[in-house]
């Protein structure tokens, strides 16, 4: 546990994703052997029989989960924010989304992932993966081949993926490709196929949706929109910032 600013900071309680993992971590094998009752498990913990302190109350652990976060997010500087170029009337859900996420992404508190597809005017398909920071820092930087963020979010331009985004693929002319992004490795798994690793805490993220050791590391959402049709969200909340 370190102090900053007159604060404890508990870094551990970000190694869950909720209360009850958070209490459950506690447990031993032979609580789950034996005992085979959370309810009954989640009392003798909070009683200390498991740990030699007594872990946090509900009302705690949200407490020292916000103040470790907090502690991890720097402070943006002169940084603009393109969702505010989204005109009130304009409620495409993908754009909605997009917004909700670019402050946490520009704060290093959330690094998200997404894919995306564009259908051309004569039915050929592009699609792939992309690091949302990435690209909104490109667009703020105007690197060479960036999205323009602010069109998007006016309704004057359409994300569509390129071929420096962490994944590309245009079968029309048998493109694929792999690029590392500035939060992002590529990973080729033999079991779990592509994956990313953040660099910074060096999480991994799976793909596909399917329920593995690596799928608490990302919330995976998917939101429709008649101007998007399908995007996939994959959130992961930054332990360690790039």
């Amino acid at each position: 546990m370190l102090t900053a600013g007159g604060k404890s900071i508990d870094f551990s309680v970000l190694d869950h994703n909720n209360y009850v993992d958070y209490i459950h971590s506690f447990a031993t094998v032979n609580d789950r052997r034996y005992l085979n009752n959370r309810r009954t498990i989640k009392t003798i913990v909070q009683l200390g029989y498991r740990t030699t302190k007594i872990p946090y109350t509900e009302l705690e652990y949200e407490k020292r989960r916000d103040i470790a976060l907090q502690s991890i997010r720097p402070k943006m500087v002169g940084l603009s924010s393109f969702g505010s170029f989204l005109p009130a009337e304009n409620q495409d859900p993908v754009l909605l989304e997009f917004k909700r996420r670019e402050l946490p992404n520009l704060n290093k508190y959330l690094s998200t992932i997404i894919f995306t597809s564009y259908v051309h005017t004569d039915g050929s398909e592009i699609s792939g993966y992309l690091d949302l920071d990435m690209s909104w820092r490109n667009a703020l930087r105007e690197a060479l081949k960036h999205t323009d963020w602010k069109g998007v979010f006016e309704g004057r331009h359409r994300l569509k993926p390129m071929s420096h985004h962490l994944s590309y693929w245009n079968p029309r002319y048998g493109m694929l490709k792999y690029t590392a992004s500035d939060n992002f490795l590529i990973i080729h798994d033999h079991q779990y196929g592509l994956m990313f690793m953040h660099k910074g805490d060096h999480k991994k993220i799976s793909l596909g949706g399917q329920h593995n050791q690596y799928s608490k590391n990302a919330k995976r959402s998917m939101v429709y929109s008649p101007k998007y049709g399908y995007v996939v969200f994959y959130d992961h909340i930054v332990r360690k910032k790039v």
